[in-house]
């Protein structure tokens, strides 16, 4: 048999996932990878919807559910490695496939260099018959990424678009709770920009609803003390006030 590099890659990865094994949390909706002493090195928790800009009207929504896929892949086997998370759904005859690539990279943060992990590519592709289709997204869509030490938690969703030549595009739309942890286990988190952005201007709405009360507040109390001393103090008002009891 003619070994060419293609079947060698393949050898490759079969053996890099031959060392890691699947597993699915029903109860959080959690999937991933465990490494060969059945240690969590790879978890996420997200629901992911395909909006499919190639149909028309209100069908074009297609949920992936995650913890009714076949899930493989690998885990990174150093810290600057890369990772594969892959679930496969077939149904129909019709083969659905999603792979997400995890990788570091070191970027410039505040004038620092720091190690962060990033969600580097999501590949979707569907296959019915012989016939393949594959939508990846491009570098312009690395929105999902944190420190090394740390996981990625968002509470909005975050949506990722994926094109494929000769096709409109398509747009994988990841909803909360999202929490991404590809380098294993990690107790301190990041929070994502939108959630920040969000909670912070809830916060100030927040706020701002509570000082507008206590002016209102303090306003009526003013109100009632001078209505009072005029009431009391000025003798032509106090009459005026005593006259309109008096039948």
């Amino acid at each position: 048999m003619r070994i060419t590099a293609a079947l060698i890659a393949l050898i490759s990865i079969t053996n890099a996932q031959s060392n890691f094994t699947s597993f699915i949390d029903y109860e959080s909706k959690a999937v991933g990878l465990r490494d060969s002493k059945n240690e969590i090195c790879l978890r996420v928790t997200f629901a992911v919807t395909i909006i499919n800009l190639n149909i028309n009207g209100t069908q074009n929504r297609l949920p992936f559910d995650l913890t009714s896929a076949f899930i493989s892949g690998y885990c990174a086997k150093e810290a600057k490695g890369d990772a594969l998370l892959t679930a496969t759904s077939v149904h129909n005859n019709r083969e659905k496939v999603m792979r997400f690539y995890f990788g570091t990279k070191t970027v410039l943060v505040k004038k620092y260099e720091e190690l962060r992990w990033q969600l580097r590519n999501v590949v979707y592709e569907e296959s019915y018959k012989d016939e393949t289709v594959t939508f990846k997204s491009d570098n312009s869509s690395i929105i999902i990424t944190a420190p090394l030490a740390q996981k990625y938690v968002c509470k909005d969703r975050i949506n990722i678009t994926l094109h494929s030549e000769g096709y409109n595009d398509l747009i994988a739309e990841f909803s909360p709770d999202i929490d991404v942890q590809p380098y294993g286990p990690k107790s301190n988190f990041y929070l994502c920009e939108r959630t920040r952005k969000r909670t912070l201007a809830e916060s100030f709405q927040n706020k701002a609803t509570i000082f507008s009360g206590v002016v209102l507040g303090l306003t009526a109390v003013s109100a009632m003390i001078g209505h009072t001393i005029r009431r009391h103090f000025i003798p032509e008002r106090k009459q005026m006030y005593e006259n309109l009891g008096v039948q």
